[in-house]
């Protein structure tokens, strides 16, 4: 009963956010789904706040001041698209599909701060007024698709760290990077993170190298013999 009842009040709502008239947040409440199908939504610049199910499908949500996925919420991004402003916080489950997340401009201009362990397909960080984008340090994104970095020639984009430690944005293993005026700070690492904590051995000889250096010194020593010999016969 409830969760019919969740359902129906999603869907009640989603029919307020279709009129231009009446925008409010989106929020998906525990035990309550919503399926985009190949429809398209504005926000109006309101966060989307997910503690159930979201299936975005093939559509797309756009718009979006940020995202907050609770711990009890899942988005599944299918093959659809989330155009988002602001901040990413992801407490839950993100399921990336081959759909794309966009951080572009429009309802926020200040720094994006994004939390929580995700693992997308295509991932867009776009701006044309040089915003910041906060990377979680540690290993904690992971793009599968193409991830683009675009700002502009006047105006770059950047990429920053949360703290001190190095932040990563790992790369799958069919993945592209498209880059254009971005600046990544140095504690911002794209690709796997290489740690080498291990003192550096003690540079060795190859086995191959192991056999001239004794044929070298045996040749040495030979040669050397001859010369004493051939010394002692003068000498007699």
């Amino acid at each position: 009963m409830g969760s019919s009842f969740g359902r129906l009040f999603i869907a009640a709502a989603l029919m307020m956010l279709l009129s231009p008239a009446a925008l409010a947040q989106l929020t998906i409440p525990l035990d309550s789904s919503f399926d985009v199908a190949d429809g398209s939504m504005s926000l109006g610049c309101t966060p989307l706040n997910v503690d159930g199910t979201l299936n975005v499908d093939s559509g797309q949500i756009s718009d979006i001041s940020e995202v907050n996925i609770g711990t009890t919420g899942t988005i599944n991004g299918g093959q659809g698209t989330l155009n988002v402003s602001g901040d990413w916080n992801n407490l839950g489950t993100f399921i990336p599909g081959t759909g794309t997340v966009n951080f572009t401009d429009g309802c926020a201009g200040g720094p994006v701060q994004i939390t929580g362990t995700t693992v997308f397909n295509n991932l867009t960080l776009t701006s044309t007024v040089g915003r910041t984008f906060i990377i979680p340090a540690g290993e904690n994104i992971t793009v599968n698709g193409i991830l683009t970095l675009q700002g502009t020639e006047d105006q770059p984009i950047q990429l920053v760290s949360s703290s001190g430690e190095t932040a990563v944005i790992g790369l799958g293993p069919s993945a592209q990077v498209i880059r254009n005026f971005a600046i990544v700070s140095a504690n911002v690492q794209i690709g796997e993170l290489q740690i080498d904590a291990a003192p550096r051995a003690i540079p060795t000889m190859s086995d191959y190298g192991l056999i001239i250096l004794l044929l070298l010194i045996a040749g040495t020593a030979l040669w050397g013999g001859r010369i004493g010999a051939f010394s002692a016969i003068r000498k007699n």
